[in-house]
């Protein structure tokens, strides 16, 4: 992140409400297996249950096919330039012969249409400054999200992801997602002091130029 005289942070801790509800516009969806769904969580595996107590979001990790997706809060407005950084702790199902394979694993994608669709956050042009996708999800199990990289395995405690974001228009949102196989089954995933921070577009700010539309080809 360049730096700048104006810098807006956006932060969440899941701190604010009582397990298991989410904090407002916090959207949490199975679109397959069974229940749980995400949920704000103060207790269990894995462990330890928070990196800022008392509360993480949480998600288990099933030996059933499952697609369990936690999407971020609405981007307030239209930014460039955005700094993602968030704490999480996960142990997943995950090859225990060769390092680079993961069964069940997490993904990070982002949406520019509102929550409509979203792609992984890596194709959209973000890039991992610290704690990116460590394996490759086996494409013979049958996950939702198998050939692409995720995280899997056992992160032994929380670790810190920092990602530089592509623009995000108003409305725009992050989304966690969970994908599991019949395989096995691990202890789940938690997400905890997500934090979004930018440029405040004052005289002197640096900036990131949008990207212009292409015009229509003159007959």
């Amino acid at each position: 992140m360049p730096p700048c005289s104006g810098r807006i942070v956006l932060r969440e801790n899941f701190d604010d409400v009582s397990p298991p509800t989410l904090p407002s516009d916090w959207l949490a969806t199975n679109v397959l297996g069974p229940p749980p769904l995400w949920v704000t969580s103060n207790s269990g595996v894995p462990s330890p249950p928070a990196d800022t107590p008392p509360n993480a979001a949480f998600i288990d990790d099933p030996d059933v096919v499952s697609d369990k997706r936690l999407d971020s809060f609405h981007f307030p407005l239209a930014a460039t330039s955005v700094q993602l950084t968030y704490r999480h702790n996960f142990n997943l199902e995950a090859s225990d012969v060769d390092p680079n394979i993961g069964f069940d694993g997490g993904v990070l994608e982002i949406s520019f249409d509102g929550g409509n669709t979203f792609q992984d956050i890596l194709a959209a042009g973000g890039s991992f400054i610290s704690g990116g996708y460590n394996r490759t999800i086996a494409t013979d199990r049958g996950s939702p999200i198998a050939g692409r990289q995720a995280w899997s395995g056992n992160s032994v405690g929380f670790i810190t992801t920092v990602v530089n974001l592509p623009y995000i228009p108003a409305g725009g949102r992050l989304r966690w997602r969970l994908a599991t196989d019949t395989s096995g089954s691990g202890e789940g995933w938690r997400v905890d002091t997500v934090s979004f921070s930018w440029c405040e577009p004052r005289p002197g700010c640096p900036s990131t130029p949008r990207p212009r539309p292409t015009p229509p080809p003159r007959p």
